[in-house]
Parts: C-alpha cells; structure tokens; sequence
C-alpha cells in the first residue's frame, strides 16, 4: 500500500528503547510515559512505520505489557547504553532506505541521549518524542528536551534533534 508520499517504503523508523517493565518502572519520574509511548507507536504502527525495540540483551524478553513488540517487529539486544554500537542497527536502517529516526524511551539521560547523538553524528534525522521518554530525575529529563530550561546548554537534545510529543507523531508520519 502506498504511504502519503506516493512510495512503498517509509523513510521513517520508531525506536522503542529499553522500554522493559524493569527499566520503565524504576526509572522513569512519569508514570504516565507509558499511555503516552502506546500512544506514539499505535501511531506509528497505523502509519506503517517499522518498528524496532532495542533492549539490553538480558531483557529482550521482559517489555512492559503495553510497549513490547507486536507481530514481527524486531527486537535487537544491546549490550551498551545507545542502540547502534552493539547492535546492527545501522544496517538494518539502511537496508531499509531510513533516514528519519523518530524515537521514545527510558531513561532520558541515558538510552536516549546516547542514541540520539550517535544517530545524529551517522547522519539520520532524529526527532524525540519527548513525552514517551522518561528519566529518573525529572530536572535531568527537562534539561535534555527543554531548550527554555537550560539554553546555555550543549547537552540539550534540541541542539541535534527535533523535539516532538506523541499527539504530534500521528500528523509527521501522514
């Protein structure tokens, strides 16, 4: 089936990081990261966006009910913070034909900085899904997604990626 751009491949991937039920209640300050992360990737699924869940290789089987792949979305274990060093993720992207990278996960200062800046520094088009990410302290989380909070700030996301909520998801992959 076409998608809206008139092709038969997406451009775009979702990456669901270290969403296991360990990781995501005990470290994330937002017990509602979960309503909003099913949120995003039903978007995404809807849209026909792969999918890909990365996890560290010791959890790849413990997702948070409402988080863990559905169908044959795959599941890649990592053995480090980020999801591209020890995994094949890059190649599975560009086998793919992605550049865009929309992503979501826990914990913020961790999975998802470490993600986000190896991703930008290999050339994808990364945006944050910030209200389907989760961090165990929330300053640290605001600090990271909100330019306002920190401007001087050479750590924030928002130097290197979009920032972007779940409500959001829906309108950039139609």
């Amino acid at each position: 089936m076409p998608l809206a751009d008139g092709t038969d491949r997406p451009e775009t991937a979702f990456l669901a990081l270290d969403y296991a039920t360990h990781i995501v209640e005990n470290y994330s300050h937002d017990p509602d990261v979960t309503d909003r992360a099913t949120y995003a990737l039903a978007s995404a699924r809807k849209a026909g966006v792969p999918i890909f869940h990365i996890t560290h290789e010791a959890m790849r089987d413990q997702f948070h009910p409402r988080l863990g792949p559905v169908g044959d979305e795959p599941v890649l274990g990592k053995r480090t913070l980020g999801a591209f060093a020890t995994t094949d993720l890059h190649e599975r992207l560009q086998t793919a034909g992605i550049r865009r990278i929309i992503l979501g996960g826990v914990a913020t200062s961790g999975t998802v900085l470490s993600t986000t800046r190896w991703a930008y520094d290999i050339g994808y088009e990364v945006l944050v899904c910030t209200d389907a990410c989760a961090d165990p302290d929330p300053q640290v989380h605001a600090a990271l997604v909100d330019e306002s909070v920190f401007p001087a700030s050479w750590l924030g996301l928002w130097r290197i990626a979009r920032m972007v909520e779940s409500n959001a998801v829906t309108g950039l992959l139609s």
